[in-house]
């Protein structure tokens, strides 16, 4: 099975991208979706969450504090990589159910949708890197618009992943996200044209 690494800085639109490849019939394995996954009340990940950071991030209801948790991680670059070393492990072993689950269904191809696939390395664990990309700008006024950060709180979150220009050195395909929605999808069907094993829809290889 072919598997493709989907990934883009924050406000890139990378979920457009990731959502027209479903519509094209490729499974899709959503990181942040495992992500939170990770952090339901009960689950293996919570419990060594609470051992490493105490009870002081959880809610009433046993829920996490997205929250105080964000805080806590964003400005501490030990206590960032001491969650990770929690959720990614997670995230992994839940990404091979899911490919088992594809194969077991037939699929040839498959998309990991992962913001950090580049800054944890999985590129190592896929066939073939995309990017998803839009200039600076773009990028800020997406989250601001999205999130209703202001512009520095973004910049700060831009800051922290691996910049863009670095993350195209890795890539196998780059997707330029800065102009329409046909645009954007006219890319990924010349990209898929050469992915092996793929095949398109019965009339969407030309749509649009």
């Amino acid at each position: 099975m072919y598997r493709i690494g989907l990934t883009g800085g924050v406000g890139s639109g990378k979920s457009t991208v990731s959502s027209y490849m479903h519509e094209l019939g490729i499974p899709v394995i959503d990181g942040d979706k495992l992500a939170r996954e990770a952090v339901i009340p009960g689950s293996r990940a919570m419990d060594q969450i609470r051992k490493a950071f105490g009870p002081s991030i959880f809610l009433p209801d046993g829920r996490l504090d997205r929250l105080k948790m964000g805080e806590i991680v964003f400005n501490d670059e030990e206590k960032r990589q001491k969650l990770n070393g929690i959720i990614h492990p997670y995230i992994w072993l839940r990404t091979q159910e899911e490919l088992v689950r594809a194969q077991n269904e037939g699929k040839t191809v498959v998309v990991l949708d992962m913001p950090l696939l580049l800054e944890i390395s999985w590129q190592l664990r896929v066939e073939e890197v995309w990017i998803v990309e839009v200039p600076l700008e773009v990028q800020i006024s997406r989250v601001i618009s999205r999130d209703g950060f202001t512009r520095e709180q973004v910049l700060e979150r831009i800051h922290k992943q691996m910049p863009t220009a670095n993350k195209v050195n890795y890539a196998d395909v780059v997707i330029d996200n800065s102009h329409s929605v046909e645009d954007t999808r006219r890319q990924v069907r010349e990209a898929l044209k050469h992915v092996p094993g793929f095949e398109f829809p019965k009339g969407m290889e030309e749509a649009e």
